[in-house]
């Protein structure tokens, strides 16, 4: 937010706050802060020092719990404290500008809050009896006030002053827009991104801003916005004169507060939605990390494995001795009873006889073939996992509105243990063939493992027509038989209000044909399915349970 914009902001709610009270002091986030006023019951004082939404925002209080955010961090935490300790109360008795800076002062009897955009970060600073107490925002504190430069003032720079000191800032080693900056803070950083250090650049745009009115370059009319659409750093564009941006929707409104508020609502929406999108996408990418490690070790430990076909040979082998084992032996050549004239040379046990020799290698056979069973299963489950993370990793690219990423939030990789609630889960059966059945227990649980559990490729279980459980049948390698959607049917259908009658009909299709419904969580609508015409039954006691 540049200085022109906040002097207009300044100059709509001094007339409103001046000899006003500020009341309840609340967090809206882990870097900012909103008031109530007595000069209106239904408007907040917003004070955000967050990176890309710093500024002040005159807010409808329904704005405010659209917009509010719960995240707090120990310092956020310790301001609020101070906050309503010595401006719970407070009457207002100025708003100003420090004259050349983009820092604003908001004084009261007992206090004043220093807000300070420019700099390394933004930060909201509580200053009580000249000392500054805590402070919102990534930045140093903003105390002590930096001195009043009026020349520095846009309106008041000669544009030969400004080219000069531009040129100094940049033999320095500063960027362009750092120089602009440091040759007339006042400007903001949107400001600055317009010129080119030239005097002509800068007479310009001091022109312009002669005319100056309300401004927001945006996307699109805010009808049309997706949170995707407002997450880029100049997504959204707060300006006090028409900015030239190919492709994008210039808006004037009718005040200046009204402006900052619709910006603010973009940028917040922008924001939380990267910052959610960031942190889904590193837990996938974790994931993946974890999936690729997790399929190199399987394919080690099956390398390792002794081959079971030539243990039973071996075995074979012994056998034929019999009890002619030599006592004390530790090693026998014996004939190869699948190759006339080859021989093996085996290593024995010399305490035991050629059978007990034989069945201890038979018993080997027997583990070995078991773990080649159970790593290569574990092996097509951690393939369908990996393709399924990044399928959700491309989908998260994809995704445009805060509400796609809902429904893509990662679930608890191979050998990942859950605690607390997590860890009991959906009640989980096994089929008779070995597939996993899980059942909802109520509307949040069948939302949750609809969405959140289920793969794409899984078969979902509902009652047609019929309150009830939502059931998934895990289908990882398209095995899943007549048998085992049977068996699915019947406990959808018994986890349902049909669960008395004789038969029930059951919805059967894949995860991926159903679709989340309004009217709350557990409601869905389904592509297309197919109807099972099933008999309920309880699984406890029939189907194995994990």
């Amino acid at each position: 937010m540049d200085a022109i914009t906040l002097d207009r902001i300044l100059g709509e709610l001094r007339p409103l706050l001046t000899g006003r009270h500020l009341s309840r002091p609340r967090l809206v986030g882990p870097t900012a802060v909103c008031f109530e006023t007595s000069a209106s019951r239904d408007r907040r004082l917003w004070l955000d020092a967050g990176r890309g939404s710093a500024g002040v925002y005159w807010v409808g209080r329904e704005t405010v719990k659209r917009l509010a955010d719960e995240r707090t961090s120990g310092r956020s935490r310790q301001a609020r404290l101070h906050l309503r300790k010595h401006l719970d109360g407070a009457r207002v008795t100025t708003l100003a500008r420090i004259a050349g800076e983009r820092t604003v002062r908001i004084e009261t009897r007992e206090g004043e809050l220093v807000l300070r955009l420019s700099g390394p970060a933004p930060a909201l600073t509580l200053v009580v009896g000249g000392a500054p107490l805590a402070t919102l925002g990534d930045g140093p504190e903003a105390w002590p006030l930096p001195p009043e430069a009026p020349e520095r003032e846009p309106d008041r720079l000669a544009p030969e002053a400004f080219e000069s000191a531009v040129a100094a800032a940049q033999a320095a080693g500063r960027s362009r827009r750092r120089a602009v900056l440091a040759a007339c803070p006042a400007l903001g950083p949107t400001l600055a991104a317009e010129l080119d250090g030239s005097a002509a650049s800068f007479a310009e745009v001091v022109e312009q801003l002669r005319r100056s009115r309300p401004t927001l370059v945006v996307p699109g009319p805010p009808s049309s916005w997706h949170d995707a659409d407002l997450a880029g750093p100049d997504a959204v564009l707060l300006a006090p004169a028409p900015l030239e941006r190919p492709g994008r929707t210039v808006l004037h409104l009718d005040s200046w507060s009204a402006a900052a508020e619709l910006f603010l609502e973009a940028r917040r929406r922008g924001l939380g939605f990267e910052r959610r999108r960031r942190a889904a996408l590193r837990a996938v990418r974790r994931r993946v990390l974890r999936l690729e490690q997790l399929g190199v070790n399987l394919a080690r430990d099956l390398a390792r494995l002794a081959d079971e076909t030539v243990l039973r040979r071996e075995a074979e082998a012994l056998l034929a001795l019999a009890t002619r084992l030599e006592p004390g032996a530790s090693e026998v050549t014996v004939p190869d009873p699948h190759e006339p004239g080859r021989e093996l040379i085996l290593q024995v046990d010399p305490k035991l006889g050629g059978v007990q020799n034989a069945e201890r290698r038979f018993q080997r056979a027997r583990r070995a073939e078991r773990a080649r069973r159970q790593i290569d299963l574990r092996r097509r489950e951690a393939v369908s996992a990996l393709e399924e993370e990044r399928e959700r990793e491309g989908s998260l690219l994809e995704a445009r509105d805060g509400h796609d990423l809902d429904t893509l939030e990662p679930v608890a990789p191979l050998g990942e243990k859950k605690t607390g609630a997590a860890a009991a889960g959906p009640p989980h059966y096994l089929t008779s063939r070995g597939l996993s059945i899980l059942v909802g227990r109520n509307a949040r649980e069948n939302q949750h493992l609809t969405f959140r559990v289920a793969r794409p490729e899984d078969l979902w279980f509902h009652a047609r027509d019929a309150p009830g459980s939502h059931v998934i049948l895990r289908d990882n390698e398209g095995r899943a038989g007549a048998a085992d959607l049977r068996e699915a049917g019947e406990v959808a259908a018994f986890f349902s209000e049909a669960r008395r009658q004789p038969k029930v009909d059951v919805h059967a299709t894949r995860r991926k044909h159903v679709r989340p419904a309004g009217g709350g969580p557990g409601r869905v609508f389904v592509g297309h399915s197919e109807t099972l015409r099933v008999v309920p039954r309880d699984p406890e006691g029939r189907l194995r349970r994990r």
